[in-house]
């Protein structure tokens, strides 16, 4: 019998090892969402990269993704920095002699910055285009990037002792200044431009901790004792603080209170987050023996619900605020998480588990990804449009629409502007009419026809109503002749909204001087809630409109608004453009540093001046609805800048320089030589 040689043991061992690592990876594949593949700190090429794959272990330390989920950089205590895109691919990869701490990728997606245990500060441009690295005494402990990388901040300081440094660096790694602390508990770099930038941090002094806020010039603006840094919101002009007396605070950038409640009794505060939408805000923390742990308050601090989840999760709202995600392992199945989906009420939505303890959730800037890492390294990244309740059909997020603005029309069209009703404004709406039929015959036809079933808005005039159209075009009178056979000829002019969206309406034919409103050739008179009624009505002429994006149910209308309405002090170009860019903040795609820089009219021409966060606008994979909410914001700017100048054209720069969207995004400038057409229903 031949005798099996020593080495056939060690091959079949080895085989059986590569078999059983197949078996673990592809269990733990398996149990991804979606089919996902768990992501680990990707290693060098060489032998035995098969073994260290599958069967290495390392700890996170800090996950950091852009605004549009393109980056996922983070770091473990194999002391590598990992760079992975949206499908988990490598990128980027770079070894470190001590462990990286801290991980962070700017919101822009074009510059990371590393702090190690050993002191070193590691800023790159992910185009490798620019990097330099700074030698610091101790530990960086904390790193933040400003949205478009134009700062660094960096906390610096030996766990052991209690005096710490807050440092800012330049882009180029220039140090502005530094500032002594006690040991940081959290930073926060708010904005970029010097005269606004600010930044909020929460350090321990003495026996308490205390939150202070400083210019980027780093010059003290204001401390309030014994307060911790909870959360700020996504415009930044809002605060929350836990303080140790056992009250939550919110309070403005500048410092001020603007609303207080006790904590409830025993809760320890461990996260908070506010509404992206509208400073609402949810705090989560633990509370042993109470049966509620997750807390949502309104805008002024009134309670809405209270609710109990698991002990040690994550929550937070997603970035478009229309649902609240949670995630918890404790308390679950053991390497599974649970994630669970609410609307605002607080009503489950849908949930879902996922193969793996999750130990950090990251909302990005994208409303359908949400980033996973848990333990050993793994890194999930979650498409929620593709989550059990939307392949049910059940609960689906309403889709945000918009038409964009359209100059010009084909030469056999003709079109209208009509104005119908919703939220608290009058929403106009341009309907293509027949070429043959009288401008303004069709408008009153339309009105009475009303909006689309689709539109979300709502009819001013009575569906049914009968209205006969006269107008003279020597004196501009235009008489609006009440059926009362249509039995609410009486009642018509007094009810709400009718008569302004006549106004609007008929504002938009500039031979139109007077409207009356009459009854068998009598002009009525009452009006609304039975006032008398003053004849004749004066048509609606804009003065000095801005054009606002609202937010409609499933849809978006680009809405004008008088500047007096909004109580602009200062009325020139600069000041109304300055009011229709802090408005688009509001919107959760639009990022919440977005500034104008500068304004000026060359020629024919309205040059406009944007900070970089704007190119955010413009994802470089953007899907069509990047695309129109771009479309939107250009309109609003474009829009707004026509109406209150003298030009004809309008263009869009990037701190100073041109800048050229990818395809399939609109162009940053345009002439207007012929009429626009808002919200067109064509």
């Amino acid at each position: 019998m031949k005798k099996i040689q020593p080495y056939y043991f060690l091959i079949v061992f080895a085989v059986m090892l590569l078999a059983a690592g197949a078996v673990t990876y592809g269990l733990r594949s398996l149990s991804m969402l979606k089919g996902g593949k768990p992501i680990e700190p990707p290693v060098d090429d060489h032998e035995g990269d098969l073994f260290e794959l599958w069967f290495t272990r390392a700890d996170l330390f800090d996950v950091s993704v852009d605004r549009n989920a393109t980056g996922i950089i983070f770091g473990s205590d194999s002391k590598k920095v990992s760079l992975l895109s949206r499908e988990r691919q490598l990128l980027w990869e770079k070894d470190f002699s001590t462990n990286p701490l801290q991980t962070q990728i700017s919101s822009c997606g074009n510059y990371l910055a590393v702090g190690t245990e050993g002191g070193e500060l590691f800023f790159m441009s992910i185009a490798s285009q620019s990097w330099w690295q700074e030698g610091l005494s101790e530990p960086v402990n904390l790193v933040e990037l400003s949205a478009n990388g134009r700062w660094v901040l960096a906390g610096r300081g030996d766990p052991e002792k209690k005096e710490h440094h807050l440092e800012l660096y330049s882009r180029e790694g220039s140090q502005q200044w530094t500032l002594s602390t006690g040991p940081l508990q959290k930073i926060y770099l708010a904005g970029e431009e010097p005269g606004e930038g600010k930044i909020f941090y929460t350090h321990r002094k003495g026996d308490s901790f205390q939150t202070e806020a400083v210019t980027l010039a780093g010059k003290e603006l204001w401390a309030i004792k014994g307060s911790s840094l909870l959360a700020v919101s996504r415009t930044e002009s809002r605060l929350a603080l836990a303080t140790e007396s056992g009250e939550l605070g919110v309070y403005s950038d500048s410092g001020e209170l603007i609303w207080e409640k006790p904590l409830p009794d025993g809760l320890k505060v461990s996260s908070a987050s506010f509404n992206p939408q509208e400073n609402s805000l949810l705090v989560y923390g633990s509370n042993s023996g109470a049966e509620e742990n997750l807390y949502y308050y309104d805008s002024s601090g009134a309670p809405i619900w209270k609710k109990k989840i698991a002990e040690g999760a994550l929550a937070s709202f997603t970035v478009d605020g229309a649902r609240i995600i949670t995630c918890s392992w404790r308390q679950y199945k053991e390497d599974f998480s649970q994630i669970v989906l609410y609307d605002e009420s607080g009503a489950e939505l849908s949930h879902w588990e996922v193969g793996m303890r999750v130990e950090k959730m990251l909302i990005t800037g994208n409303r359908r990804y949400i980033v996973l890492a848990g333990e050993d390294s793994y890194i999930d990244v979650v498409d929620l449009e593709s989550t059990p309740d939307q392949e049910n059909g059940e609960n689906a997020a309403a889709v945000p629409f918009y038409s964009p603005v359209r100059v010009g029309l084909e030469t056999d069209q003709a079109a209208i502007t009509l104005y119908f009703f919703s939220s608290g404004s009058y929403i106009p709406i341009t309907r293509l009419i027949s070429r043959t039929k009288s401008p303004l015959d069709a408008s009153i036809e339309e009105l009475i026809r009303g909006p689309s079933r689709e539109s979300s808005l709502c009819r001013t005039i009575p569906k049914g109503s009968e209205i006969k159209v006269l107008f003279s075009g020597d004196s501009g009178e235009l008489y609006l002749e009440l059926s009362p056979e249509s039995g609410d000829a009486d009642e018509l002019a007094q009810i709400p909204g009718v008569l302004d969206s006549l106004r609007y309406t008929l504002g938009g034919f500039s031979e139109v001087r007077d409207i009356y409103l009459t009854v068998d050739e009598e002009p009525l008179e009452l009006g609304e809630k039975g006032r008398p009624l003053k004849q004749p009505l004066k048509p609606y002429r804009w003065k000095e409109p801005l054009f606002i994006p609202m937010h409609i149910e499933a849809r978006y209308y680009l809405v004008p608004v008088e500047a007096r309405d909004l109580k602009i002090k200062e009325r020139d170009l600069f000041s109304l453009l300055q009011t229709v860019t802090k408005q688009c903040r509001s919107l959760y795609f639009v990022p919440g540093n977005l500034t104008l820089i500068e304004v000026a009219e060359r020629g024919e021409t309205v040059r406009i001046n944007l900070n970089r966060s704007f190119e955010m606008l413009f994802p470089e994979d953007g899907n069509t609805e990047d695309q129109l909410q771009a479309a939107m914001i250009l309109d609003a700017l474009f829009l707004t800048a026509l109406e209150n100048s003298g030009c004809t054209g309008v263009e869009v720069y990037i701190e100073g320089e041109s800048w050229s969207p990818p395809p399939d995004y609109p162009a940053l400038n345009r002439a207007f030589y012929q009429s626009y057409y808002i919200n067109p229903e064509f």
